[in-house]
């Protein structure tokens, strides 16, 4: 079934966005037969299509549905600004793992240049991640923050565990038993961190890791590390 999200309360009948009647009429082209499910502010819920007014599609409820899919990791992503599409790449396949919340990084090696463009960017991220989320049916559209610059990490790592990769760092793994569910995962853009970077991270209290003996790019390396550390949380 097709998943859709709303701000509204679900109580008997809910009229779709405008964008999700396109959606949902124009694209998946779903027909009364069909049953979808809906996240609203209230719950969500299995329903189906009962009317169309005015080309927006109005729902039925059908059921509740009880069952969650999120985890309980509290996983943030802070990720150097990638060039051509690997942002929008990490942004999605993370989002299909469970991260829950973005944190775009500016560090000094990040060669995407989008300063100036963050009014543009910001809404197709958003846009990407809640498609994501609709497909993996996630229970709740992870958040996009604005890009923020590595010197200002403290404002975002409040009562988290830092955990930063490091492709210099041989010899320190993953715990085998992550134990703090609230997490911020720092990965560097193409080309890494420089030391500089790193020790600065070290006096925010960040453990530094190793993803292995090969080097990953850094769209890989945000996607592997997100999932390690939320499936390890959720067999623990």
């Amino acid at each position: 079934m097709f998943r859709f999200f709303t701000d509204k309360n679900f109580d008997d009948h809910l009229e779709l966005s405008k964008e999700d009647s396109h959606h949902f009429l124009d694209v998946l082209r779903i027909d009364e037969r069909e049953k979808v499910e809906i996240v609203a502010a209230n719950g969500k819920f299995i329903a189906s299509l009962e009317d169309v007014i005015e080309n927006r599609v109005v729902l039925k409820k059908l059921d509740e549905i009880t069952e969650e899919n999120e985890s309980e990791a509290n996983l943030s992503l802070a990720f150097g600004i990638l060039k051509n599409n690997n942002t929008e790449e990490v942004l999605k396949y993370a989002t299909e793992v469970g991260v829950k919340e973005f944190y775009p990084l500016y560090t000094k090696r990040v060669v995407s240049n989008i300063a100036g463009k963050e009014d543009k960017k910001l809404p197709r991220w958003k846009k990407i991640v809640e498609a994501a989320a609709k497909q993996s049916k996630r229970d709740v559209i992870p958040t996009v923050h604005s890009p923020i610059a590595l010197k200002d990490i403290s404002k975002i790592s409040k009562d988290k565990r830092l955990i930063v990769a490091y492709e210099s760092e041989k010899n320190i793994r993953f715990d085998d038993k992550i134990k703090n569910k609230d997490i911020l995962l720092i990965i560097g853009p193409e080309g890494g961190f420089e030391e500089g970077e790193i020790e600065f991270l070290k006096t925010m209290g960040a453990d530094v890791i190793s993803l292995g003996n090969r080097i990953l790019r850094a769209q890989t390396a945000a996607i592997c590390a997100s999932f390690y550390i939320i499936h390890s949380l959720e067999r623990s």
